[in-house]
């Protein structure tokens, strides 16, 4: 290998892993401790749209999660928009 091919391979590889990274399907909590979960369409009763992530509106909002296509909530959990919110 060239070392031309091995730049273009871990440029490659780097770029892909902090693309998958910065899409992390975990909620996020914002700097005064509301939750901010990645944003996959129309978002959850309680949650307000804010670039690419659903951000709460309260603190003691229920927790909330990206829904799977096609998939049902969990247990204790219900659908809300494009998300899946935790029973109060």
């Amino acid at each position: 290998m060239t070392v031309k091919t091995i730049v273009v391979v871990v440029t490659t590889f780097i770029s892909m892993t902090t693309s998958a990274l910065a899409e992390s399907p975990y909620p996020k909590p914002t700097d005064d401790g509301r939750e901010r979960i990645q944003r996959t369409g129309t978002c959850p009763t309680g949650y307000v749209g804010k670039d690419d992530f659903c951000e709460a509106i309260h603190k003691d909002t229920p927790h909330a999660m990206p829904k799977i296509k096609d998939a049902p909530c969990p247990s204790d959990y219900f659908s809300s928009g494009d998300s899946c919110k935790a029973f109060p």
